[in-house]
């Protein structure tokens, strides 16, 4: 039964111990709801309590509210306590420059990540599963991960946790029909334009039939790599402990001729952990690294390479410096803004006004474009953040520092100050491309509308 091997597993691995409090990941599909279905079936006996989180990505329109409200349901059904937060996936994609799928899922770890510390819960439980695994495997495989990305998902990590990643989905499936565990479909999942959509649902079917145990064959593979990776990790550390330093700036430099007598595949780890430290959250990939490596073997002395995120590799004679960008400045002043054309060429933008009474078929779901009820504005104007912003976030009833609003979005300082924030006399209606003001939403009652488009240079 599934969750007795869970159970095993638990105590085996030591995910849980008495007494802790653990966060469970609930998306409302089927191998959240049934890992969630099993840890409250096996709480008892190891002696641990159960609280759900939820986000919502608003992706999906409608699906997504009613994903929200089952997992809610759930929740209060158990009588579990129940965390849920909405977030602007689109916006912080465009922002931090991901795909979608990635930055859902910063978002989502971020969010747990914060429960954890503020309602002191001592794991994160995220239910991934063996195929997981092996989808994870060949996306990496065709992104050109190297050696070192192709070890497998960890059972643990820090507070994370995955119960599930020794069961297979057909276990899973099986389990929720025995069991009635009720659980939602997310329509997207059938979409292959999604890479690992396309891998579950064609990659992954056609390998079988070319060998039915294919499933089995990547995790014994994921198994042996898994033991040679933490060879070349042990070795990789010891050289980061001994030979990397950090400047009080945050740059990492280590020397030229240190890094180039490393073993290639210990190189490779040691300049991918120094990336993933200037940059947390950056995924290194092999064509990163031979930049670099390209770099420490030429015969320039002086010579930088441009890498993603705003990572900037740089050889200067016998140094090797890793460092970040510096970031363009703050937009300072204070924008009138009129009813019509309004060039803000700081920004890099243009900002169209206009009132009219016609109201549109359909509101757009488009972050470039809001609507207001008119005759609550008064004068308008457009600047950047400032200490002690506050505003109130359309569907929430009190306001929140602008601040806080970043953070949980996860924008970067430095981008903060360039945002653009429409203002009527001096109160922040709009949050350009994220979010607007409650108190200035159009209304049954509303009689003039002003629509405001913004579109780049």
């Amino acid at each position: 039964m599934l969750a007795r091997h869970v159970q095993r597993i638990i105590q085996e691995q030591r995910l849980i111990n008495p007494g802790e409090r653990v966060l469970v990941g609930v998306s409302g599909g089927i191998d959240s709801s049934v890992l969630l279905h099993v840890l409250l079936k096996v709480k008892e006996h190891l002696q641990f309590s159960v609280g759900v989180a939820h986000v919502n990505h608003g992706l999906r329109g409608a699906e997504s509210d009613r994903d929200e409200a089952f997992v809610r349901g759930v929740a209060e059904r158990f009588i579990v306590p129940f965390h849920v937060r909405r977030v602007d996936v689109r916006s912080y994609a465009r922002t931090e420059g991901l795909s979608l799928q990635h930055a859902g899922r910063d978002l989502r770890y971020s969010y747990f990540s914060e429960l954890a510390h503020e309602h002191g819960y001592d794991k994160i439980a995220i239910g991934h599963t063996r195929d997981d695994q092996v989808e994870t495997f060949i996306m990496r495989l065709l992104k050109g991960t190297g050696l070192r990305g192709l070890s497998s998902i960890p059972i643990r990590r820090g507070p994370v946790i995955r119960p599930l990643l020794q069961t297979y989905r057909a276990e899973i499936e099986a389990y929720a029909k025995d069991e009635f565990v009720p659980y939602v479909e997310d329509s997207s999942n059938r979409k292959d334009t999604y890479q690992r959509n396309f891998i579950r649902n064609r990659l992954t079917p056609g390998f079988e039939e070319l060998n039915p145990n294919f499933r089995e064959r990547i995790i014994c593979l994921l198994d042996d790599l898994s033991r040679v990776n933490e060879l070349f990790e042990q070795d990789a550390q010891a050289f980061m402990e001994r030979e990397v330093t950090t400047e009080a700036d945050g740059e990492l430099q280590a020397k030229v001729r240190a890094l180039k007598e490393l073993h290639p595949e210990t190189r490779y780890r040691v300049l991918s952990e120094m990336l993933e430290r200037l940059r947390p959250g950056v995924v290194p990939l092999r064509d990163h690294v031979r930049l670099i490596e390209n770099a420490l073997e030429s015969a320039k002395p002086n010579i930088d390479v441009a890498l993603p995120r705003g990572i900037t590799a740089r050889r200067t004679y016998d140094r090797f410096i890793l460092g970040i960008t510096s970031p363009p400045g703050a937009i300072p002043g204070l924008f009138p803004i009129v009813l019509g054309h309004n060039p803000l060429e700081a920004f890099g933008i243009v900002l169209d006004a206009e009132v009219t009474e016609d109201w549109p078929q359909q509101f757009p779901d488009d972050s470039q474009t809001a609507f207001f009820d008119f005759d609550t504005l008064g004068s308008l104007s457009v600047r950047t953040f400032r200490e002690g912003d506050r505003f109130v976030p359309l569907g929430m009833s009190q306001s929140v520092k602008l601040k806080d609003f970043f953070i949980s979005r996860k924008i970067p300082l430095h981008q903060r100050r360039r945002i653009p924030l429409l203002l009527s006399e001096g109160q922040i209606i709009w949050v350009v491309g994220a979010r607007i003001d409650e108190r200035y939403k159009v209304t049954p009652e509303t009689r003039r509308l002003l629509r405001v488009v913004v579109t780049t240079e």
